[in-house]
Order: C-alpha cells, then structure tokens, then sequence
C-alpha cells in the first residue's frame, strides 16, 4: 500500500537494485548502483538489515545485530472468543518473552517469541521457519491459552535490525548531514506514516517538526567503541 500510494504520486520504484556504495560528494550524495548512479541533495538510508554494509562505506561502524525471526498464526476452531473486541494482545515476559494477537488480518491467532532467533546478515538469512521454536509456542499456548491452539496456518520468518539499545534510528549523520538514516529496532512497521513523514521533513526542509533526540544517530548506544569500519 505504502509503495501504491508513492508511485500514485509521481515516486519511481527501482525493484531488485543493489546499492554497492553511498558517495556524499559536497552539496549532493552519489547512490552507486547495479542499475547506474544516481544523485540526489539528500539521500534517505531505510535499509534494515543491509544498513551496516552501507554505513561502512562512510567510515562508520554502527553495533547493530541482525536477527531471524518468526510469528506463526495458529488457526484456532474458536475465532469468536478470539475476537479483537473480546481477545488482547498480550504479552508474557518469562524465561522467554512471547507475544500474540487476536483474530485480525488472518483467519488465526499470531504467536510469536521476541528476540529469540540467531543472529545472521542479510545474505546469511533464510526463509526457513525454527521448528522447535513452533513446538515451543505451541506448548506454551497449550498450558496457558489452550482455545488458542488449532493447526498451523503457516509460520513467516522477518529480520530485525536492532541497535543496543532497541531504540529507532531517525535523523541526519553526524559528518555526512546529506544522508538521512532511519533502523526501525524490529517494530517500526506500525510507525512507518510517522517515520515517512519525520523524514520527508528533514530531506525537503532540514528540521522536522517533531522531537526525535532520543532517536539521534550520534547517541553514545550506537557510537561508544564504533570506530572505523
């Protein structure tokens, strides 16, 4: 929807592009590519679990960790106690942190353990779902929220990009304010209209109207030790 509502007004879609180099060159940054160079007065990093890669051609080395993970939706044979408007979403903080959501979207139940996966890149990633992590769920439901249970829709692996903090990334680089970057900490998704909006300020004007020092790309969690890549 996000990239239907951009192309709508006038936003080119460049698919399956690789971004071999990021060049601030002065006034502009250089965007070297499979598909040829392109330049811009300000570039806006997104790119989740390839960020570190494309930061190390600017010198800069970032702590953040990339993780596979997973959610599976169970499709339970008792959808109507597991409606929004009677069901939460909840969360259980234990020896492991799960998580799960009602009835929305799909015909199931979504489950999930936060942070639990390994530790990969983006090349290193696969699509392969944990097994034992959806007998680990499955277990958990079954003690806690049987009704919950039912066959397994289908479980979908995700990565996060993560700094030490778990804090967002949004705003300028400190020596290179032409690029603009944005991690999103694995939960940015539900932001992404706010985070756009943030950033579409700072690359037009320069300033945002909103309050985003928390979030800075100078703060001590992403540079304490970082040194050059």
């Amino acid at each position: 929807m996000h990239v239907a509502l951009a192309r709508a007004r006038g936003a080119q879609v460049r698919e399956q592009v690789v971004v071999e180099h990021i060049r601030p060159l002065g006034d502009h940054v250089d965007v070297v590519t499979d598909a040829g160079t392109f330049s811009a007065g300000r570039v806006v990093l997104t790119s989740g679990a390839w960020t570190s890669d494309h930061l190390a051609g600017l010198g800069l080395s970032w702590p953040l960790s990339v993780t596979q993970e997973q959610v599976t939706y169970f499709a339970t044979p008792h959808l109507r106690q597991f409606r929004p408007e009677v069901f939460p979403a909840w969360s259980w903080f234990g020896e492991q942190i799960l998580y799960g959501f009602p009835v929305y979207g799909e015909v199931a139940v979504k489950a999930a353990q936060d942070l639990g996966g390994a530790r990969v890149t983006a090349a290193t990633r696969t699509f392969e779902p944990d097994r034992s992590k959806v007998a680990m769920l499955s277990a958990f439901l079954r003690e806690h929220i049987p009704a919950a249970l039912g066959p397994e829709l289908y479980t979908k692996t995700c990565l996060y990009t993560l700094p030490p903090d778990r804090d967002f990334v949004v705003g300028p680089l400190a020596d290179f304010p032409q690029v603009l970057v944005a991690v999103g900490a694995g939960h940015a998704f539900k932001f992404a209209g706010l985070i756009g909006k943030i950033l579409s300020q700072l690359a037009v004007g320069g300033r945002t109207d909103y309050d985003i020092d928390a979030f800075r790309t100078d703060r001590p969690a992403l540079t304490d030790g970082a040194g050059e890549a």
